[in-house]
């Protein structure tokens, strides 16, 4: 069901015994309803979402029978949520992207509710948690991205403080968490909507970059007491760096570690950029083509080599962060956000720094010796021919020293 959404918008709702019409009639309800959304948002229990949901029916003139009662047991509502085209802000405020989807019309972003709970790091955690919701998992809200309706996001968002760019497994999750306890901040951490908008546009399906764009206005709408938004990005999206610099002109941070420790943690734990097939090759050169241990190391480093090298041209010794200045460079990561570091929460952020960034649930070890003398003869020599290179690069820029 499409539906149009106004400032003032006033429907007619007809009984019906359609499960069917019930369901599309109270998904486009809920689409223009914050506060009856919010209320959905907070159950679990799916018999005692369908009693609210009959309840918010009853109120509003519309039939909820036991055929409507049945589709939300079997959980077949998810093919009921609205897709809007014109969605005001006062009517989606509190609802916030969860996916960046392919529709009827092209792209378009799949809308949830809910609270995350606190601590959690990353976008997709947030998304996995809150989908999983009946209100979400049933009667999400698409919005095709029109030009229009990109203008609308755009103009109702949040001003955007500041990018994080990084290597990878680098320090850059401490960074984006200590910025979280400076009051207003709402801070985003790698959200996979960013994955999806990057690969179309450098795939040459978003030339104009409109749907990234998109993105960003829908992860910066107004929510809380946020003032502004700071985005971590994935690594990978370092390939991709000019062209996001032309579109969001901010001040940014590029966060990097020694070589053979990054490739270290990557031999244990792939990242998703590390793996053969989940990145175009086309990005960072020709890779390796076989697919032993050895080889997977070689094509690991050829991909952090390749982020490295796009970041040198463009960075100066005040937007490059060495794991080995943390956590005493967090005052010049606020400085460098244009952050008054006396406003930060002295006990949020000293409570931050003892934590494991990726693991809040664990103490942070400095874990730089033990990964040194973890790695292996392969790590090391990838380490140096693939890497070194664009480190020590990088580290002149930042050292401020001649070449």
């Amino acid at each position: 069901m499409t539906v149009k959404l106004g400032k003032a918008t006033s429907v007619q709702h007809e009984a019906s015994a359609t499960p069917d019409n019930v369901l599309s009639r109270l998904a486009a309800v809920i689409a223009g309803e914050p506060d009856l959304a919010e209320r959905l948002a907070r159950i679990q229990p799916v018999d005692q979402f369908a009693t609210a949901l009959s309840d918010a029916a009853r109120q509003r003139g519309i039939t909820f029978d036991d055929a409507a009662r049945e589709a939300i047991a079997g959980n077949r509502a998810a093919m009921f949520g609205s897709r809007v085209t014109q969605w005001p802000l006062a009517s989606r405020r509190g609802w916030q992207p969860f996916a960046l989807e392919w529709g009827p019309s092209g792209a378009e972003l799949v809308w949830g509710r809910g609270v995350a709970c606190a601590g959690t790091v990353f976008h997709e955690q947030v998304v996995m948690a809150l989908r999983s919701l009946p209100m979400n998992r049933m009667f999400a809200v698409r919005t095709p991205l029109t030009r229009e309706f990109i203008s609308a996001l755009e103009a109702d968002a949040l001003p955007v403080r500041g990018l994080v760019f990084h290597m990878s497994r680098c320090g850059s999750t401490l960074v984006a968490q200590a910025l979280k306890a400076w009051p207003g901040v709402r801070v985003v951490g790698e959200p996979g909507l960013l994955d999806s908008a990057i690969t179309l546009a450098c795939a040459g399906n978003d030339p104009d970059w409109m749907i990234f764009r998109a993105v960003i206005a829908a992860l910066a709408q107004p929510a809380g007491t946020d003032r502004d938004v700071t985005i971590k990005l994935d690594a990978w999206h370092a390939l991709a760096l000019t062209e996001i610099r032309r579109r969001i002109c901010v001040p940014w941070l590029f966060v990097y570690r020694d070589p053979v420790e990054v490739l270290v943690s990557h031999a244990r734990e792939p990242g998703r950029h590390t793996v053969p097939g989940m990145l175009p090759p086309a990005w960072f050169g020709t890779p390796v083509q076989t697919y032993d241990a050895a080889a997977l190391v070689q094509y690991a480093a050829q991909v952090i080599g390749a982020i490295c090298a796009a970041v040198a041209p463009h960075a100066s010794a005040a937007n490059l962060l060495n794991y080995e200045e943390l956590p005493q460079a967090l005052t010049r990561v606020a400085q460098a956000f244009d952050l008054d570091p006396r406003a930060a929460d002295p006990d949020r952020l000293a409570m931050l720094l003892t934590r494991h960034a990726k693991r809040p649930h664990e103490s942070f070890a400095d874990d730089r010796a033990t990964k040194r003398a973890a790695a292996s003869g392969e790590i090391r020599a990838a380490a140096e021919h693939w890497i070194a290179p664009q480190y020590m690069a990088l580290e002149t820029i930042r050292r401020g020293s001649v070449a």
